[in-house]
């Protein structure tokens, strides 16, 4: 097998996992001071940003949530509207595993290596790509000495297709034979439905910030009941929660009166690229 690139940073070298070189033959990388790493593939310039994971109880950093930030000429475009174009394109496997490739560097140039990883992902993925596609993505966790007990696998529950509940959760349970940690993301938005959570058996289950928004509008008394039935409800179904979308102090007091295992939001933390370490708040 040839050598993998290697991209030298502040921090030392990082290498571009075989894999992707095949799917991105033409794939520009390079490490940048003020992004970290960026590759530029399909006309775009793509990078990574972390959002912090807070752990309710012992109010240190335990992960880091990747986000993907893409450009064109200079112009900001939603991850979205970038992973509907590659769908577009034929080329969404190859674009997701470039994306994760991209994530995982980031996140090992950075210097908080030990915490956990939690990737985005989209559930076709999961269900239509069978064992090749986990095959090739433990490829790059190998190739830069991660394993699936590093990651977690982070669904959007508004994209589950309608009437799939059953397949993904065959497909979840080959992913967490091997490893790997679920999470269901923005329950509590818009089409939210337990009975499919209780199919899907998260590991984790990140409450919408809308959840947040909403509850906390409430008297104190009646949010925090709210707020705490909401957590037990899940706690009762064997998922650890994380609350998103912290963003005042009176929010903070709420969910980590909740019960909440893990805390998210920009109270908190903002999203921060590779050099950037600081973060706007930290738990007392």
């Amino acid at each position: 097998m040839p050598p993998l690139v290697a991209i030298k940073h502040h921090d030392g070298m990082i290498s571009v996992p075989q894999g992707t070189l095949n799917d991105w033959p033409m794939a520009q990388f390079a490490s940048t001071k003020d992004r970290g790493i960026v590759v530029k593939a399909l006309g775009l310039e793509l990078t990574s940003a972390f959002l912090a994971v807070f752990d309710a109880s012992t109010h240190q950093i335990i992960g880091e949530e990747a986000l993907l930030r893409a450009s064109i000429r200079r112009k900001a475009l939603s991850a979205a509207d970038v992973f509907k174009s590659a769908q577009g394109g034929d080329c969404l496997v190859e674009f997701d595993r470039l994306c994760r490739s991209l994530h995982l560097m980031n996140h090992l140039a950075g210097s908080n290596k030990q915490r956990t990883l939690f990737l985005n992902v989209y559930p076709e993925l999961l269900m239509s790509s069978g064992t090749q596609h986990i095959e090739a993505f433990e490829r790059i966790l190998q190739d830069q000495g991660l394993s699936p007990a590093d990651i977690v696998l982070e669904i959007f529950e508004s994209t589950i297709p309608a009437g799939q509940t059953a397949h993904l959760a065959q497909a979840i349970k080959n992913y967490r034979a091997r490893g790997y940690r679920i999470a269901v993301d923005d329950y509590g938005f818009l089409n939210s439905n337990l009975s499919r959570l209780l199919t899907l058996s998260p590991e984790i289950v990140k409450l919408d910030r809308v959840v947040m928004s909403t509850i906390s509008k409430e008297p104190p008394a009646q949010a925090q009941q709210l707020l705490c039935q909401f957590v037990e409800r899940l706690h009762d179904m064997g998922s650890k929660v994380v609350i998103e979308g912290i963003n005042s102090a009176e929010q903070l007091t709420l969910a980590q009166e909740s019960g909440a295992d893990m805390l998210q939001g920009y109270f908190l933390s903002e999203p921060r690229y590779l050099n950037k370490d600081s973060f706007v708040h930290v738990l007392p």
